[in-house]
């Protein structure tokens, strides 16, 4: 079925929902995804369409997107109708060389990327939901400056990068405004570092359930996890050392010492 035929009765633009709540908090946040349905996210869409030359051409190829991507889509267009009242507020209405304006070129890259690298967009997605929005901007601004869709061999890569994309954000973005982009540069940076070819993506897909153990578990020391030794770990002893991971760190509290979390994963070292 067409998306376009999912669209009825009068087009609507749904709220900006990176204008909601008031004062916005800096840094890394907890975002909740959309639950819009595919109608509502067709029908705003095509509801800015009409006065958005840039947005219009991009409606033209709904029907070449994933359905599951329109969120993102319309969250391109919130955000470049969202300023914010800092020196490093990020227009993602300022034209570039090329004529097109950073939202009309990220909006024209979205349906080919959609079908070939959903990776790309998941992540994107997975940044916007745990970060404000100029890091927001930032990320889409660095991301869509490359051939993604030619990307497509790090799709699922991308995909197993964004369980750690909420960690990152708390280790990287938070603290004090510094005036300038250096902690988005680093947010980008370290997940840009473990989208590489010879990571396992299996072995991201872990992080969700690593990262909650050591929350659970651990309150009296801050134990180390080095993701990048993550990246090329032998799977299948990660697996198994999990099971016994939260007793380990419970003795680590207990006895005041800090472990190397992803060494004892990969290598169940003698920790007495």
């Amino acid at each position: 079925m067409s998306l376009l035929s999912k669209v009825s009765g009068e087009a609507v633009k749904l709220p900006n929902r990176f204008l909601q709540g008031g004062f916005q908090t800096m840094g890394a946040v907890t975002r909740e995804p959309r639950a819009n349905s595919v109608s509502e996210l067709i029908n705003s869409i095509k509801a800015y369409s009409k006065n958005n030359p840039e947005i219009a051409e991009f409606a033209k190829h709904l029907d070449e997107m994933n359905p599951k991507h329109l969120g993102l889509a319309h969250d391109v267009i919130d955000l470049a109708k969202t300023t914010q009242m800092l020196n490093t507020n990020i227009n993602l209405l300022e034209v570039q060389k090329d004529g097109k304006s950073i939202m009309g070129r990220i909006l024209s890259m979205l349906p080919e990327t959609s079908k070939k690298n959903s990776g790309a967009l998941e992540l994107a997605e997975t940044v916007i939901n745990n970060s404000d929005a100029t890091n927001s901007k930032y990320f889409l601004t660095r991301l869509f400056s490359y051939d993604l869709p030619a990307m497509s061999g790090l799709s699922e890569h991308m995909k197993a990068v964004k369980e750690a994309v909420p960690v990152i954000a708390k280790d990287t973005l938070s603290g004090g405004y510094t005036m300038d982009y250096s902690k988005n540069n680093e947010f980008f940076n370290f997940v840009q570092h473990l989208c590489s070819s010879d990571g396992k993506p299996e072995n991201f897909k872990l992080l969700g359930k690593i990262f909650d153990i050591i929350e659970n578990s651990s309150k009296k020391v801050q134990h180390f996890c080095n993701l990048d030794a993550l990246k090329k770990a032998d799977t299948a002893k990660v697996k198994q050392n999990l099971e016994v991971l939260p007793q380990v760190l419970k003795n680590a509290d207990e006895a005041g010492k800090p472990i190397d979390v992803v060494d004892f994963l990969e290598h169940n070292i003698n920790l007495d």
